[in-house]
């Protein structure tokens, strides 16, 4: 089948499901109405065609159908239903709400007559599941546990060691319940940590003499590139000063030497700008007048 043929058949079914789940709601509701008004065997025939045994009113129906057959006096019939009953909701109790007094006494002695059996097979269960080291046994040494707490059976004298031997086959299986998962503690990245860069130190940095004829004061910057040996690779102007001199700039620092600059203790490439300042004027004297360069520049 495809996968379109599948899903329109599950559709069908649960469709299918919840039609036949409202119908069985109506009938309980119809049969409801029938007891009320006292038509106890019209309310029987109508409660003994319902078939829910996966329905949350399974419970409603069989306790409807217990009503109804002790209203028709039919006191072993009735016991009988209790007694399913009892044996599909071993913790169901019928209130004042429920059922009048003499359902409820009738109720209460199958119940009490019930229950030690009942318990006494979950028990065997919860054994056997601890037998084979089922984490589900836990919890079905607990359903014993809280069975052995009801009223009806608190005083039931053969079953006073049950809850002292389910109590510890509790607790020794809970060690084959699987620990849940770790919670995952999210991690934090670490903050890399910056390097330590020492810059390169100049060990001959010779600054060409400028042949340039005009008189007037000069700034320009040249960038070089230094490589692991502390020698000058590349150099350009970033500041131009004058095309001739910017040639002689060049040439020159192309035989500079440096200390190569560190990278967390390790010589590295680094690239350094230099300033460049100039001044071609003449230099100043107690005679000269006009613009000129001061003695010591």
């Amino acid at each position: 089948m495809t996968r379109t043929s599948l899903a329109l058949v599950g559709t069908a079914i649960l469709w299918m499901a919840a039609a036949a789940g409202i119908a069985a709601s109506e009938e309980l509701d119809r049969a409801k109405e029938l007891y009320r008004s006292a038509a106890y065997d019209e309310a029987l025939g109508v409660l003994d065609g319902l078939a829910v045994p996966a329905s949350p009113e399974t419970l409603e129906v069989n306790q409807f159908r217990v009503l109804c057959l002790v209203a028709l006096d039919r006191r072993d019939d009735a016991r009988k239903a209790m007694a399913a009953l009892v044996a599909a909701s071993p913790s169901f109790a019928m209130s004042e709400a429920d059922a009048p007094p003499r359902v409820r006494t009738l109720f209460t002695e199958v119940r009490r007559e019930l229950l030690p059996g009942i318990i006494q097979r979950a028990y065997v269960d919860a054994k056997a599941a601890f037998d084979r080291k089922d984490p589900a046994a836990v919890t079905q040494f607990d359903r014993v546990l809280a069975l052995l707490k009801d009223p009806d059976v608190v005083s039931n004298a053969s079953l006073n060691d049950l809850g002292l031997v389910a109590t510890g086959f509790r607790d020794l299986s809970k060690s084959f319940v699987p620990p849940p998962p770790p919670v995952e503690t999210p991690r934090v990245a670490a903050t890399p940590r910056a390097p330590v860069i020492v810059q390169p130190v100049a060990i001959s940095q010779v600054i060409p003499i400028p042949q340039i004829r005009q008189e007037r004061v000069w700034d320009g910057a040249i960038e070089i590139t230094i490589n692991e040996q502390g020698k000058v690779t590349e150099a350009r102007m970033t500041t131009p000063i004058h095309p001739v001199y910017d040639q002689q700039l060049i040439r020159a620092a192309m035989n500079w030497t440096y200390k190569p600059a560190l990278r967390d203790g390790l010589p590295t490439i680094a690239a350094k700008q230099v300033s460049i300042h100039l001044d071609t004027r003449p230099a100043c004297s107690d005679r000269s007048t006009g613009d000129c360069r001061p003695i010591g520049n």
